[in-house]
């Protein structure tokens, strides 16, 4: 009798030993550079992936229409920031409404995919942790 309650716990244990693990290590795969790359090299394939993003008229200037000049929309941005200080909708004042973040359309956000999954596997695995834990199993009678 002891012994199996002995195994439900260090089964519980380490199931939810092995869910804080999983958690923390998807929480820094998400806010970190890939593995074994060094820092010079991750600075420089930002600097090639922003290099590219204006040459192809994606990041800030994602929002451009194709038939607007990049000099055009600058102008048109710088004109609408001064409109927004005049007018105290630069930040400086109370905001008007909710501000929703920038996506860029087509884009899919695996980092947030990625944190989703694993708070999934790791509800999963605290129920079945729970279940083996909580779980009776019938003794077999011998009859002698």
């Amino acid at each position: 009798m002891y012994g199996r309650k002995h195994i439900h716990r260090v089964a519980a244990l380490l199931t939810a030993v092995a869910a804080l693990a999983f958690f923390a290590g998807s929480v820094q795969a998400a806010n970190s550079r890939p593995a074994g790359m060094t820092k010079d090299a991750y600075r420089a394939l930002m600097l090639r992936s922003e290099a590219l993003n204006e040459r192809y008229g994606l990041g800030k200037w994602a929002g451009r229409p194709p038939s607007m000049s990049p000099a055009a929309y600058r102008a048109l941005m710088l004109r609408s920031e001064a409109l927004n200080r005049k007018y105290g909708l630069d930040g400086s004042s109370a905001r008007v409404g909710p501000v929703a973040p920038a996506v860029v359309a087509g884009s899919f956000a695996w980092a947030d995919f990625g944190i989703g999954a694993g708070v999934a596997l790791g509800l999963v695995l605290l129920a079945t942790g729970a279940l083996v834990a909580t779980r009776r199993i019938p003794r077999t009678r011998v009859s002698s």
